[in-house]
């Protein structure tokens, strides 16, 4: 097989040489990531830059390992991952909040977010935002019930705590206060998704809202049409949540045509979870 080139892959025929032809692609597979990683190096800013769409059924020890030692060598942004579960994500960036915290986050890392959203759920019972994001039922209530899911498809060993510093207070109408939280699962945050904060007229909370999550992941710079989600049990266009604060009244979220905007607290949108991987 070791004679074998590119230009022969349309030559290749049967069951016996379509095994041939599979080792000829994982071979060209590997040769382009060691040219990539010789123009941008090994470490997460290689892992960030090097984004593109590769889709992956395991993630091996060689893989996690690669995350934990921060060299991030088996692993890069664009990965999509189905898990046994059926469930689905995409490695979204690598140590995006190293040496980020009240406590010093010293773990290397690798955000990963959910393709689909797997349900939908209220920040509150009725249109109010008191308390922040902090007090959203998403976080006391939603991600706490289905954080077994996402051990169940990563290892609960290799899900790594975030510290998020999270709007805790409103005051005429804006995010007016803050405080460190540790979170096993999270939303994310228009900065995390568009780049920028939710731009509402007299609204000067805009720090309260992006805390210490206040760079674009990489995944959505790189691959922008991933911010679209979908609803896993329908596959229909989702809207999908945000925690950052919008009113006395809403919150943000991504509508479904690729936008931000807000809506009030009560309303069932997607969650699409995130969380850190290492």
């Amino acid at each position: 097989m070791s004679d074998l080139r590119l230009s022969d892959l349309g030559q290749i025929t049967g069951p016996i040489d379509r095994a041939a032809q599979n080792v000829l692609l994982d071979d060209a597979t590997n040769t382009h990531r060691a040219l990539l990683k010789q123009l941008f190096g090994s470490g997460s800013g290689a892992a960030n830059r090097l984004a593109f769409k590769e889709e992956i059924t395991e993630i091996t020890a060689e893989m996690f390992a690669s995350i934990a030692d921060g060299s991030f060598d088996k692993v890069h942004v664009g990965m999509h991952y189905t898990a046994p579960s059926g469930r689905k994500y995409f490695f979204a960036d690598a140590d995006y909040f190293f040496g980020h915290g009240d406590t010093e986050m010293t773990d290397h890392h690798m955000l990963v977010i959910e393709d689909e959203c797997q349900g939908t759920a209220q920040h509150q019972t009725t249109n109010v935002t008191t308390g922040g994001a902090a007090s959203s039922l998403i976080y006391t209530t939603y991600l706490p019930a289905h954080q077994s899911e996402l051990e169940a498809d990563f290892g609960a060993s290799h899900i790594k705590e975030a510290r998020l510093l999270m709007s805790n207070a409103v005051s005429n109408g804006m995010p007016s206060g803050w405080a460190w939280a540790g979170k096993k699962s999270f939303l994310l945050n228009m900065p995390m998704v568009f780049g920028h904060y939710l731009h509402l007229t007299g609204n000067t909370g805009e720090m309260y809202n992006g805390g210490n999550r206040v760079r674009q992941c990489a995944l959505f710079q790189a691959m922008p049409e991933t911010i679209i989600s979908r609803l896993a049990s329908t596959q229909a266009r989702q809207w999908w949540w945000t925690d950052d604060v919008a009113s006395a009244a809403g919150f943000g979220y991504v509508n479904y045509y690729g936008y931000a905007d807000y809506a009030g607290a009560s309303n069932a949108n997607g969650v699409r979870r995130a969380f850190l991987i290492g």
